[in-house]
């Protein structure tokens, strides 16, 4: 999707360079801490604590990266945050679209009740469910299992309320008509409730999974075992440290990687979905 719109250059007469310089401008303020961060990553923490900062480094060397991996184990961490990540995407969005069907479509009793209530409870700050939080998992036993923090993560409200919103506006004709057609419940989701909001449910997996990969507070709670730590989680822990420079350049470089390659291969449904959703509301 384009900033600037075909249409829009047709209606404009006069050169549009004041625009795309004010966008040129943006473009660097914003790739400018990245590359800054990049080029880090090859510095001694000498070279980076120095007076007179340089840009480019004077040695480019990848000890940084050898010793982040041998050192910290990074690798226990990136398959940590897939695992963690991929649940609790799957366990949200099987069980977010069926509470939102069932609203949406089947309409049961009390269902208005319920809707309030689920969207009620986007009104309460995560900081104020953490000792809930924990004091529920203490007592199942459940401190130090990964499925603590994935099942706590997966009940948002927000998913079901964006996804009952664009069930709406699906006509019930065309359920009636597979129905007549023998379809099931399942088959209706997948075949017609999926296909037609796919963009939008890739806006909401991409939030859910910024969400869950940029969240450590929580995490550090439930799984105080540094064998369960995701990425994040082992920023904090570095940060908590005092390691030096390099080492943080490093490890911030590589936490940013994930998030960017996510983006990338999902670019084209999360842009619609953006403006299906503005569309929608």
């Amino acid at each position: 999707m384009a900033v600037i719109q075909d249409v829009e250059l047709k209606k404009r007469k006069r050169p549009m360079a004041f625009i795309y310089i004010i966008l040129s401008i943006g473009m660097i303020v914003q790739f400018l801490p990245i590359t800054w961060m990049f080029l880090g990553t090859f510095k001694t923490n000498k070279e980076l604590m120095s007076s007179v900062p340089t840009l480019l480094p004077k040695n480019w060397q990848l000890e940084n990266y050898i010793s982040m991996f041998t050192k910290y184990n990074l690798w226990q961490n990136i398959l940590n945050t897939v695992f963690i990540c991929a649940a609790i995407i799957i366990v949200q969005t099987a069980t977010s679209t069926l509470a939102a069907y069932a609203l949406s479509k089947v309409k049961p009793k009390c269902g208005k009740f319920i809707y309030m209530f689920i969207l009620g409870t986007q009104m309460f700050s995560t900081m104020a469910l953490l000792f809930p939080s924990y004091i529920m998992f203490v007592e199942l036993d459940m401190i130090g299992n990964r499925w603590s923090w994935i099942l706590s993560s997966s009940a948002w409200g927000y998913a079901i309320v964006l996804y009952k919103g664009f069930f709406d506006g699906i006509p019930g004709e065309m359920i009636d008509a597979a129905r007549i057609d023998g379809a099931g419940t399942t088959r209706v989701i997948f075949n017609i409730m999926f296909p037609l909001t796919k963009p939008v449910y890739a806006v909401c997996i991409l939030n859910t999974f910024i969400a869950v990969y940029n969240d450590f507070l929580f995490p550090m709670m439930l799984l105080p075992d540094s064998k369960d730590w995701t990425l994040m989680m082992r920023v904090f822990n570095l940060q908590k440290a005092n390691s030096g420079q390099a080492e943080m350049y490093t490890m911030l470089f590589i936490t940013c990687i994930p998030t960017v390659l996510f983006y990338l291969f999902a670019q084209k449904n999360i842009q619609e979905g953006i403006s299906t959703a503005g569309i929608k509301g």
